[in-house]
């Protein structure tokens, strides 16, 4: 089999995929469950991109006597919208992730699965795109990964962003930014799918359209290099880092700290000042700034400046609520929580509240 560059993309993109999902597999720091369902995902994007570049011109006719195997490779994509589902739900912290009524949701795949067995049952060779089933067999694949694509959104609907604020709210919002880096790259999985489909359907033509499932592997790769771009620009975009392994902290000295830093917050409200730092608010608490930091951490899973802004917002938006303060100006507001910038006080408000500074006032006010 000839070389060529869609070939060494798709090796890439396997390579990468596998060393990604070892990597979550494996990894005890941050959010244990969702580590595992990330894992889990990718293993089933590989199987995904594995399956589009067999079926692609450039490999299906070294493996027509495999469309079988491939075919049922092909049912994983009945996995890929719940475990998006669970992985947003999880990292959002539901409840109801994971319960007795979970396995539902990977009935559509053990369906799929026997159907095809029963109705191939002693069938050893066919062509999957002359397969009279492959027609409806993919209508149902993308009707249900766009239901996952809906739910997974309708969880995410009070943290959602708009894309001219990505970039700062990567640097100031982690666990919302990962979520919708996700659900960006499994959207536009599914874009490239039902786009593959749509041209199959128009030229009926499989040997051309799988040309066009090979992008698959495209995607796939940019998809994978963004998850592993932002982890090395970032490591908490993804989980909190465990820091603190070999400092322990005994509990009654933890709560005892905690204490101290509700109540300076409460009454001093020191995120009032916009050169606050971890130091200056550990010295206003008598407690090492090490301990603070990992008290923020391991208590309200947040760094520092994340812990800051969530005070300064919540403090915005009583002033903003409140008819007595009805005449002073956003700007004016904004300077006196803290902030000392307008884009990103309107940036970070909305990603907390889903609504301008103005559009609360307005809704608070009346």
């Amino acid at each position: 089999m000839t070389l060529n560059f869609f070939t060494i993309l798709t090796l890439i993109s396997i390579f990468l995929t596998m060393m990604l999902s070892l990597f979550f597999l494996v990894n005890k720091r941050g959010f244990i469950l969702e580590n595992k369902i990330l894992a889990i995902l990718l293993l089933i994007f590989n199987l995904q991109i594995f399956y589009s570049y067999s079926t692609s011109t450039f490999a299906f006719q070294y493996l027509l006597d495999w469309h079988k195997p491939l075919f049922l490779i092909r049912q994983t994509s009945f996995l890929t919208g719940p475990l998006i589902y669970f992985y947003v739900n999880s990292f959002l912290k539901r409840r109801d992730v994971l319960n007795y009524r979970t396995s539902i949701h990977f009935l559509p795949f053990a369906i799929s699965v026997i159907s095809l067995l029963i109705f191939y049952r002693g069938v050893d060779r066919f062509i999957i795109w002359e397969s009279i089933i492959d027609l409806n067999d993919t209508i149902l694949i993308l009707a249900h990964n766009f239901i996952y694509i809906v739910l997974s959104l309708l969880s995410m609907k009070s943290t959602t962003i708009s894309f001219r604020g990505f970039y700062k709210s990567i640097l100031i919002s982690s666990h919302n930014a990962w979520l919708q880096i996700l659900l960006v790259g499994f959207i536009a999985i599914w874009m490239v799918n039902l786009n593959s489909f749509a041209v199959y359907m128009i030229v009926r033509k499989p040997g051309w359209c799988a040309y066009t499932a090979s992008i698959y592997a495209l995607i796939a790769f940019l998809f994978i290099n963004t998850i592993m771009f932002f982890l090395l620009l970032k490591p908490d975009v993804y989980y909190i880092i465990a820091k603190y392994k070999s400092n322990k902290l005994e509990e009654a000295d933890k709560l005892e700290y905690l204490q101290r830093l509700n109540s300076h917050m409460e009454n001093h409200k020191p995120f009032l000042n916009p050169d606050i730092t971890l130091e200056s608010l550990a010295n206003g608490i008598s407690v090492n700034p090490r301990i603070l930091s990992q008290i923020i951490n391991e208590t309200f899973k947040k760094n520092f400046k994340s812990y800051i802004l969530e005070y300064r917002i919540k403090e915005s938006m009583k002033i903003l609520a409140d008819s007595k303060h009805s005449k002073l100006t956003v700007l004016e507001i904004l300077y006196q929580v803290g902030f000392n910038s307008k884009s990103s006080f309107n940036n970070q408000f909305k990603l907390f509240t889903n609504l301008t500074p103005i559009e609360y006032r307005s809704k608070a006010i009346g």
